[in-house]
């Protein structure tokens, strides 16, 4: 038996939600040119698990690591909560002396009032950001870098403000406030400088999902279909196809405007490739079709010949048989296998299990989130732990 290179491994992946855990602590492994099946009842966590091998959802925990590039790094568990703690500091230190220098610079005692009480909120704002932080909450990770940015603005305003007040004499009260803008300015530009920093390191770049964007996973070599179709239905079925390769592609903004000769030659080399992916799906004939006026399972079709032409390693397809006939069906698991055959290793979810068990080398179960069997298609058929999970107990007993 020939050995295969293993292309995409996943360990201990997990995802939780709001305190349910949709996926945990599951293992995967994908070899070059084999077909592995993912199966289990509907909600058993099958796209949740796609999302996170392609870099739509962060997972909570595990790695994911593609022919030797980890795509999430295990955060740092004790540099999360350091940096949440310093955020805790950070504003209970230097933004209540904020909200004091910058008053004494406003005449208007109303807008003093104001302007101190909306700093508050953000203070208070603040102090639930950091909580949420910790917790890897996705949308903290944008606004803390935005505040990040703003506070380094604001302690260079701190700086230029002490140093007109200093030339300028215009030192007030018997002790004068502004000796205070010292401490606050290095505070609020060494924290986000500290910050900027550490966004070089991996684990962090994982923690703010920098380094596992959708775009830079499908360049990397993964592409996937979704379980619903999500054609761009107003353009042609071959302008679908070139969208796709634009991952591959080099073209900037000021070439397309400019009508530069590489960008022409790009462009004509695109649509070639797109025409030879439509020939290779059997739908090279109706390239100039709107992809809203083909059939159901030519959509279908097409939305897996968009996936090949960024021309990946691994494909992963999220119930391509889902709404085909008989005779549809037939022609899809033709065309897995041809794309087999090109050295395109595939994972498949499915829910036709004729489909699955004809065509998978391996198959993997989920049940509520875990792994709970995995193994060639006779093994799986006869797994009790899998008859319980889609026929129930009772079932399984007789």
């Amino acid at each position: 038996m020939v050995e295969r290179k293993t292309l995409l491994q996943g360990s201990g992946i997990g995802k939780v939600f709001g305190g349910l855990a949709a996926l945990e602590n599951v293992d995967l492994t994908v070899n070059e040119g084999e077909i592995v099946g993912l199966i289990g009842p509907n909600g058993a966590g099958k796209t949740t698990f796609f999302n996170c091998l392609t870099g739509i959802t962060i997972p909570s925990s595990g790695t994911i690591n593609f022919m030797g590039e980890d795509l999430v790094p295990p955060p740092r568990i004790n540099l999360l909560t350091r940096l949440a703690g310093m955020s805790r500091f950070f504003i209970l230190t230097s933004i209540l002396w904020t909200v004091l220098m910058l008053s004494t610079y406003l005449d208007s005692v109303e807008f003093q009032t104001e302007f101190v009480i909306a700093m508050l909120c953000v203070g208070a704002f603040r102090l639930f950001l950091g909580a949420r932080l910790r917790h890897a909450v996705p949308w903290t990770r944008g606004v803390t870098l935005l505040f990040a940015t703003l506070d380094a603005g604001i302690g260079a305003v701190l700086l230029v403000k002490f140093a007109e007040s200093y030339t300028d004499k215009s030192f007030f009260g018997f002790f004068p406030l502004e000796y205070f803008m010292i401490p606050t300015a290095i505070l609020m530009i060494s924290y986000p400088g500290y910050y900027f920093i550490n966004l070089l390191r991996k684990d962090v770049k994982s923690l703010f999902g920098i380094f596992t964007r959708p775009d830079a996973v499908t360049k990397l070599g993964i592409a996937r279909t979704f379980q619903n179709i999500r054609l761009f239905s107003n353009l042609s079925v071959v302008e679908n196809v070139m969208l796709g390769r634009h991952c591959r592609t080099s073209t900037n903004v000021f070439s397309i405007v400019l009508g530069t000769k590489f960008q022409r030659k790009e462009e004509r080399e695109t649509k070639e490739w797109a025409m030879e992916t439509l020939k290779f799906v059997g739908l090279r004939h109706k390239a100039g079709f709107l992809a809203s006026n083909l059939p159901y399972g030519e959509q279908r079709t097409l939305e897996i010949a968009r996936a090949l032409a960024t021309n990946p390693k691994v494909l992963l397809l999220d119930e391509p048989a889902a709404g085909m006939n008989p005779q549809e069906t037939a022609m899809l698991i033709r065309l897995i296998e041809r794309i087999r055959k090109s050295g395109i290793a595939i994972l498949l979810i499915e829910h036709d299990m004729k489909v699955i068990m004809k065509i998978s080398d391996r198959i993997i179960v989920l049940d509520h989130g875990q792994k709970i069997a995995e193994g060639e298609p006779e093994v799986i058929k006869s797994d009790r732990r899998v008859v319980e999970a889609y026929l129930g107990s009772a079932y399984a007993a007789k």
